[in-house]
């Protein structure tokens, strides 16, 4: 008797599921070829936010434009691709789980990633593993020192950003790459010339870019760069003016810490061993815990770039693009909250804009291939990680 009345119970649950569906999708018509209305304008701008469309300038009509790219996302999402936006196929799009243009494909096959040891490095004699496919938004590099994974992620808004984890064999793995001249760091230059000048590290990406505010004026902060002191001109801490010119400093023996910005000297880092500064911020997770002063920077969206260092020792990196028509940045209280779910115990917001890039193998993968060189902002300086001993 208890069995069958299980059995009843799940079949009401069952069907009550599905008369919700129905309900759900039975808010829709079907739109076709032709068709014209709110309902039209109402499914274009959805679309425009996945990234199908590029431009707001809608009209109420289901045009062949409009079923070319309800193809295209029909064939993104595993859908019967004819271009009609039947109720079932407008009850996916108005969902979360719709796939933007901007996805990685779902079909990829995945990476078949040589087998490492319990740091996740690869065994002695064994050549270097590198894959990458833009495509899939997938790339990784496994050495005997280094292992590398950069993933792609999307989600509504809409937004695109890239995750990398960094694991390094040894501390000095990861280094300041300075412009050259009279004084480093202080040239604008293409990020490709610091990469070949200084030797083509796996992975690179952007600094506090400092260089532009001795170039320009301004307070620099506290910058050291190989134990070097660079500049002594630190921002006092409670001026409220962006950025604030807190500090990432990384320590010769690898320990990643966040400060304030006057919170010491340059010559006070050196002597309690610190390789480099990078001063920018605001400081987004310390000691493990979001930094409440985070969320008082505004809710502008921008591309922004934040490093960050898990309690395991890991190198956390977040390159979040914007100002295109599929991605429009993210606030400073977003990248402090996603620091923290990727488990990062210290991270600080670095210079954003487009200043933000992140390299890999030479490509640097932020940005569409074969970007021209006039549209790559120029900068003084790279964070590159290379290959160890």
């Amino acid at each position: 008797m208890k069995r069958w009345m299980c059995g009843l119970a799940a079949l009401i649950l069952l069907l009550g599921l599905a008369a919700a569906s129905g309900a759900a999708e039975s808010a829709y018509a079907t739109l076709k070829l032709g068709d014209k209305g709110e309902a039209v304008l109402a499914l274009k701008q959805r679309m425009y936010e996945l990234g199908y469309f590029t431009s707001t300038k809608f009209s109420t009509e289901f045009n062949a434009t409009t079923k070319e790219r309800l193809i295209e996302l029909q064939k993104k999402n595993g859908l019967t691709a004819d271009g009609v936006a039947t109720p079932e196929v407008q009850a996916l799009i108005f969902s979360d789980a719709c796939l933007p243009k901007s996805a990685p494909d779902p079909t990829a096959a995945p990476v078949a990633a040589p087998e490492t040891d319990d740091n996740g490095f690869l065994p002695a004699g064994e050549e270097a593993f590198s894959y990458a496919d833009r495509a899939s938004g997938v790339w990784t590099y496994i050495s005997q020192t280094l292992h590398i994974e950069i993933r792609q992620h999307t989600a509504s808004g809409p937004l695109i950003w890239l995750e990398a984890v960094v694991r390094m064999k040894d501390a000095s793995q990861l280094t300041s790459l300075l412009s050259t001249g009279k004084k480093p760091g202080t040239n604008l230059v293409l990020p490709s010339k610091i990469m070949s000048d200084l030797g083509q590290p796996v992975l690179a990406f952007n600094d506090d870019f400092f260089g532009y505010r001795v170039r320009y004026g301004g307070k620099v902060g506290v910058i050291v760069r190989d134990g070097q002191i660079l500049y002594n001109d630190p921002k006092i801490s409670s001026s409220g003016v962006f950025p604030p010119l807190d500090i990432l400093a990384v320590f010769q023996d690898g320990t990643i810490k966040t400060y304030e910005s006057d919170a010491y000297t340059a010559q006070q880092y050196v002597d309690m061993g610190v390789k480099d500064t990078y001063a920018f911020g605001p400081i987004l997770v310390r000691e493990g815990k979001i930094d409440p002063d985070s969320s008082r920077w505004g809710t502008k969206r921008s591309p922004r770039l934040a490093m960050g260092v898990r309690e395991d020792g890991a190198i956390v990196v977040v390159d979040v693009l914007g100002r295109r028509k599929d991605a429009i940045g993210v606030t400073i209280e977003w990248m402090a909250q996603k620091m923290y779910e990727l488990g990062c115990v210290e991270a600080l917001n670095m210079d954003g804009g487009n200043t933000t890039c992140m390299i890999f193998q030479g490509d640097m993968i932020n940005r569409p291939v074969n970007t021209a060189s006039k549209d790559i902002r120029r900068i003084t300086g790279l964070i590159g990680v290379k290959e160890g001993n």
